[in-house]
């Protein structure tokens, strides 16, 4: 399974999201991560991961622009499962990974802002399934505060743009910013269960 996590807007956990998705299907196949992004954040937490001998490890490599579907689709045939952390803004890298990609895993934060930037990306998303007509676009609510009725609300927009939603939520959380820091995750840290508990239902549900 190829799978895309991608958003034109920054700050809704893109990185984190692909991250330890890309760990967690490590444990039991062969999983390639592809750093789409100019910042290379995935890239330096899978190197902070092989420094301090994390295992196991997606392998991991940077594709920048076109590359990621002219050259990750015949690395993604070596591996059981690829992962791509796609750019955070409409760009060329963007669209090619969505071309890539089988499914589409899109985090989106609960505000105005995250509303506004989900337009411009349903039309870049609709523009790749005329490519990729069979292309799997699921929504994940991320870095939320479950205090607040954003996230209500949010889901009540998504709804009337007929999205699929993700039932997996995953809240804003320190432990989440120091695992990654760490090239782990928050399973691995073991200091959040609540932390680990959302990830695992997102592997679980994103993974059926």
């Amino acid at each position: 399974m190829i799978f895309t996590i991608a958003n034109t807007k920054g700050g809704v956990g893109k990185t984190t999201t692909a991250v330890h998705l890309a760990a967690m299907l490590a444990r039991t196949s062969t999983t390639l991560l592809i750093d789409g992004d100019p910042q290379a954040s995935a890239a330096s937490w899978a190197a902070w991961r092989r420094d301090v001998g994390r295992l196991p490890s997606p392998t991991t490599t940077c594709l920048i622009g076109k590359a990621i579907l002219a050259e990750g689709k015949d690395l993604a045939a070596g591996f059981a499962h690829t992962v791509v952390d796609a750019g955070g803004r409409d760009s060329a890298g963007l669209r090619a990974s969505l071309l890539l990609a089988q499914r589409a895993i899109i985090p989106v934060g609960a505000s105005n802002f995250d509303a506004a930037a989900m337009t411009d990306l349903l039309e870049v998303v609709e523009l790749a399934r005329e490519y990729n007509p069979f292309l799997d676009v699921r929504v994940l609510l991320a870095r939320i505060d479950p205090r607040t009725k954003d996230t209500g609300e949010m889901l009540t927009y998504l709804a009337g743009q007929g999205l699929n939603v993700l039932s997996a939520r995953v809240c804003e959380r320190v432990a989440f910013r120091r695992s990654t820091g760490e090239g782990a995750t928050v399973q691995e840290l073991g200091k959040d269960n609540h932390a680990t508990a959302e990830m695992e239902a997102l592997f679980d549900e994103v993974t059926k």
